[in-house]
């Protein structure tokens, strides 16, 4: 009878522990007013330290991503905090990146500054043969840079979201925007 009320209190503690992170963790995706509530979290990769990353969705297929270092907000490159994914029909639509008081954030380690970019798929049916190769290889394939091939354009926007003017259209490769769009990276 001991041993099953400490199993129980060991249970009861540990999912009490969870919930009670998780309660944390929402706190920060509250503070964003374009991610849309509620949410719940999607992915939570959190050592005993305090290290990892945690994302959360909603219903309207956004996902807000940031990473913690000993308990608190870690910022990346560029001093971007959070990342929100915009996806439609299972396709990488937007990301825009935030700073630790919840502001969009340009980033001069990028391209042109931007603090949103916009994903354009103007060749849909060659870019789902292109996903085809790289989802059969699991990503881990080398493949020629297909840019030039003007399937994937991506639009820049400043942090007052206004377009950042370009010469020419910037596309980017197929492989890069399958990276974009499982959130591969971080800033």
């Amino acid at each position: 009878m001991k041993s099953f009320f400490f199993l129980f209190a060991g249970i009861f503690l540990s999912a009490s522990s969870f919930a009670q992170s998780a309660k944390n963790h929402q706190v920060y995706a509250n503070q964003i007013k374009q991610f849309s509530k509620p949410a719940r979290i999607l992915n939570k990769n959190i050592d005993t330290q305090g290290n990892g990353s945690v994302e959360f969705t909603n219903a309207k297929n956004q996902i807000l991503r940031f990473r913690l270092h000993n308990n608190k907000l870690q910022q990346g490159s560029c001093s971007i905090a959070f990342e929100i994914y915009y996806y439609e029909k299972n396709y990488l639509k937007r990301i825009e990146s935030f700073d630790s008081n919840y502001n969009l954030i340009g980033c001069n380690l990028k391209l042109n500054g931007e603090a949103v970019t916009e994903y354009i798929i103007e060749k849909p049916s060659l870019y789902l043969q292109k996903k085809k190769l790289i989802d059969d290889a699991e990503g881990n394939i080398d493949m020629k840079d297909d840019s030039n091939e003007k399937i994937i354009r991506v639009q820049y926007f400043d942090v007052h979201n206004k377009p950042i003017m370009q010469p020419k259209p910037v596309y980017i490769s197929s492989k890069t925007y399958w990276q974009d769009n499982i959130r591969m990276g971080w800033p």
